[in-house]
């Protein structure tokens, strides 16, 4: 009896020990997912990365608007606002420095890229901000109806009190509402996907404390830090992101910047089937010198040999130019989650004295087969064309 008692003892012992060395182990908070996720043959599907992709281009401050609507124009995004199956404008505004919230704006394009400003669309309630940084586009409630998400970062001086992410929902065709998240914080950038291949569109917050909004499938967000690895290092902010699946594994990678010479460094956080980006899956991608304020990633077979490389919008930071000057960054996919930096085959990648711009996109502007590199913004007259190689001319 005593015998038995001993090894029943003994077994506990034991167990309590290897839960123990199990916990002390672990990376993943108790409240990540308790499954492990299977990787999606689309995982790209329905994000913010794929809802950014457009079939026009315009001169941002061209769009009308009102007089209670501010002059920054960072915050835009193209969705089909009336129903009508043409592609319209919204862009959240505000100004710098400002103190209070001023209303975004719609503008509907009447076919021809000629835009007229509206308000019908939100009875006549468009949705404030104080400086918008960025908005996306996705169906965020699973009613087939694309929705806006809007960072807005607030007053951009000490003490940097903050403002609210705003959800703007489309209830209807060409009828939308909208309402201000829970959460108070820098919110300077984002993006949205289904990280956890649950059928429904998450998002990443960037700010000085990032995090994720989890997606109920409803539209209902909770805010949560588990899906990014406690032991993280090097990137204290988080200014600029995007979710795209780099490398072609069915997981989402989480791309984030912020200003390298302040020490955060510009990584991938490569998507796996713990459901958490960890810091032993992670490639830390080549700083610029000088140019360290990461302002947009894209990412996109440019040399056609069916992997995605990468181009990085940056301007100014390391030198006393803060946010002066501008440089495309060329990183070509070694197919290994590495890669080689390849910005001098670009002829012209940036020059000190140029106006920064905060987005890029990659298409094939000029119809001969390849992606070419242009700004967002068609006022920036900034185009760089693909021989087919990811050799790049300015022109």
């Amino acid at each position: 009896m005593i015998k038995t008692k001993n090894l029943l003892l003994l077994a506990m012992v034991y167990s309590i020990l290897i839960s123990c060395s199990k916990s002390k182990d672990s990376t993943i908070s108790p409240n990540s997912p308790k499954s492990k996720i299977s990787p999606s043959s689309n995982a790209d599907a329905k994000s913010s990365y794929s809802n950014s992709k457009t079939n026009i281009r315009i001169d941002y401050y061209s769009i009308p608007f009102s007089g209670n609507s501010g002059s920054l124009r960072d915050a835009i995004a193209y969705i089909d606002a009336n129903g009508d199956g043409i592609t319209d404008v919204f862009m959240a505004t505000g100004d710098y420095l400002l103190q209070g919230e001023v209303k975004s704006i719609l503008a509907i394009n009447n076919g021809s890229q000629k835009f007229n400003s509206s308000t019908t669309e939100f009875n006549n309630n468009l949705p404030p901000a104080t400086h918008a940084r960025k908005s996306i586009v996705s169906d965020f409630n699973n009613d087939n109806l694309k929705d806006i998400f809007v960072f807005d970062h607030g007053y951009d001086a000490n003490p940097f009190p903050g403002s609210q992410c705003k959800l703007v929902i489309q209830n209807s065709k060409g009828a939308f509402s909208w309402s201000k998240l829970p959460e108070v914080g820098f919110f300077h950038g984002g993006a949205a996907a289904d990280i956890d291949n649950d059928g429904d569109i998450d998002i990443f917050v960037g700010g000085f404390e990032p995090f994720f909004y989890i997606n109920d499938g409803t539209g209902n967000f909770q805010a949560t830090r588990d899906r990014l690895d406690s032991n993280i290092t090097g990137i204290a902010k988080v200014f600029t992101a995007e979710l795209i699946d780099v490398d072609k594994d069915g997981y989402l990678d989480l791309l984030v910047g912020a200003h390298e010479h302040e020490g955060n460094k510009t990584t991938i956080f490569w998507g796996n089937n713990t459901g958490v980006y960890l810091e032993s899956k992670k490639t830390i991608l080549p700083s610029v010198n000088n140019y360290g304020v990461i302002l947009d990633f894209d990412a996109e077979d440019l040399d056609g040999d069916g992997d995605r490389d990468l181009v990085i919008n940056r301007t100014g930071g390391g030198n006393s130019n803060f946010y002066i000057g501008r440089r495309s960054q060329l990183l070509i996919n070694n197919g290994n989650r590495s890669f080689t930096d390849k910005t001098s085959q670009i002829d012209n990648p940036g020059v000190d004295n140029e106006t920064w711009f905060p987005w890029i996109r990659i298409q094939d502007a000029d119809n001969d087969g390849d992606l070419d590199i242009l700004s967002d913004d068609l006022a920036d007259e900034f185009f760089l064309k693909n021989d087919g190689s990811a050799k790049f001319t300015r022109i």
